[in-house]
């Protein structure tokens, strides 16, 4: 019963947030906006991050990361949806908000085991019902699994930079996502950056230590490395990998922590792992 009037505060909420029409959300971190809209609150959004993808509701203005108040409460938010780094790089900016009767909700990008809590938390937060969103995850990694079942196991080296060969943590949201789609990572000892980093060290000589047993070679592009297979080519050292396949694949559909990412980087993975990409 508990849980039943919670929805249906929520609903009124969205509907009506302080009794004067829908709500009105900003997104300020891509992952956000990719599971808002994926949870079906796209029509709730009315500003994105100037680093979410263009193809994302490319009609919404995009908000640089370093903007004053001034600009946010330009667009009337009810709630502004962000990460504690931003909030950390511009605690004055988000206290004005706050001061301002907008509600900031801070949430980071949620670890692999963590996501299903995640997304809980971010529709509770927007005011939409999570059990579609938490459906659609399960149907997602079903699919993957399924789709795994003709994958031979190959083994798989994830670039995450081309600045010294950085590589995905072992426990990361892509070496978890390689895992699920039948691959199997040569890096899984590598050692984070940092304490709960997503990347790790690796190197050129590690990769060529493994290079006679490693299939394939996955590339992730975009703000994080910019190479391409063109770039990897043309390195002195890929002679040694000239029968492995190399592919490439955007970083938002392997790295980053969301139910859109998860269904087309699941889907990119085990064709790449087959051989038909």
């Amino acid at each position: 019963m508990a849980r039943f009037a919670g929805i249906i505060l929520m609903t009124v909420m969205m509907i009506c947030p302080a009794w004067g029409g829908t709500l009105r959300v900003i997104s300020l971190y891509p992952g956000h906006s990719d599971n808002i809209v994926a949870l079906g609150g796209g029509e709730l959004l009315v500003a994105l991050s100037a680093n979410d993808d263009a193809d994302l509701l490319p009609d919404l203005p995009r908000v640089p990361a370093r903007s004053g108040a001034e600009r946010l409460l330009a667009l009337r938010p009810d709630v502004v949806v962000t990460r504690s780094f931003a909030v950390k790089a511009s605690p004055n900016v988000y206290e004005t908000l706050r001061r301002s009767g907008v509600r900031v909700v801070s949430i980071d990008p949620p670890s692999w085991d963590g996501f299903p809590d995640y997304l809980r938390t971010l529709a509770e937060t927007v005011g939409l019902d999570p059990e579609e969103g938490l459906a659609r995850l399960k149907s997602a990694v079903t699919r993957i699994q399924s789709q795994a079942v003709s994958v031979n196991h190959p083994r798989v080296f994830l670039e995450a930079t081309s600045r010294e060969i950085h590589t995905c943590s072992p426990d990361s949201w892509a070496a978890r996502l390689i895992a699920l789609a039948g691959g199997v990572n040569v890096a899984g000892d590598a050692v984070p950056l940092r304490e709960g980093s997503a990347v790790a060290s690796w190197g050129a000589e590690r990769v060529l230590r493994d290079a006679d047993s490693l299939d394939v070679y996955i590339i992730q592009t975009g703000a994080m490395n910019t190479s391409t297979i063109r770039d990897f080519r043309a390195r002195e050292w890929s002679g040694a990998l000239s029968h492995v396949r190399v592919a490439e694949i955007p970083e938002r559909y392997i790295s980053r922590p969301s139910l859109l990412g998860l269904e087309k980087g699941g889907e990119m993975l085990t064709r790449i792992f087959r051989g038909e990409e």
